[in-house]
């Protein structure tokens, strides 16, 4: 034991009591945060988000135009085919706009129909409604196919007037017969004489 004993081999040895280290208080470990909470708060802040946006897109939808509005803006529309060179696309345009309100105000199947079968029917139905304008509703369309079917050229001014022709037939029999009656006659609805 010789080797213990070594006076080369020095150690310095601390009392028991220095060496041993009193214990330290407990280390508190924090709860792990709530995970359900906080998806819970976003699912909702998202679902309120998502209504909200639906309301709000539901009450931007445009109002539904009435029939005479509709037409009314399609013949508006027209105006910038006056400085075609061919007359059909406008014509084509101004009595397909015709056509329809007339399908959609008074029940007609105009657009369906050639001016002739529109014509008879007109007459066969006594459309009390469109009675005041049947002569010159019929020569404004007949006047229209002649120009669609390439027998007829306008000139600027005409082309003018067969828009304001189609609004004013619009504009006077959007109202009920009564009160077209008081206001006075009709405007004429043709852009050719009589």
């Amino acid at each position: 034991m010789a080797f213990l004993a070594n006076p080369g081999f020095a150690q310095d040895v601390a009392p028991a009591a220095e060496d041993i280290r009193d214990v330290k208080a407990l280390i508190e470990i924090p709860p792990p945060p709530d995970y359900g909470l906080w998806i819970a708060i976003t699912l909702g802040t998202v679902m309120v988000g998502f209504l909200l946006w639906k309301f709000l897109s539901r009450s931007g939808k445009p109002v539904s135009l009435s029939a005479a509005d509709r037409a009314l803006a399609e013949i508006d529309s027209a105006r910038s085919l006056i400085g075609e060179e061919s007359p059909e696309p406008l014509a084509n345009a101004v009595t397909g706009a015709i056509r329809r309100y007339l399908d959609a105000r008074f029940g007609i199947a105009a657009p369906r129909q050639t001016t002739e079968e529109f014509l008879r029917t007109l007459q066969a139905r006594r459309h009390p409604e469109l009675a005041p304008y049947g002569e010159d509703l019929g020569r404004f369309l007949r006047f229209c196919d002649a120009v669609k079917f390439g027998r007829g050229e306008l000139a600027a001014e005409t082309r003018m007037q067969l828009i304001e022709s189609a609004r004013n037939f619009v504009a006077t029999s959007r109202q009920p017969v009564a009160e077209s009656a008081e206001k006075g006659s009709p405007k004429s609805v043709s852009p050719v004489p009589a």
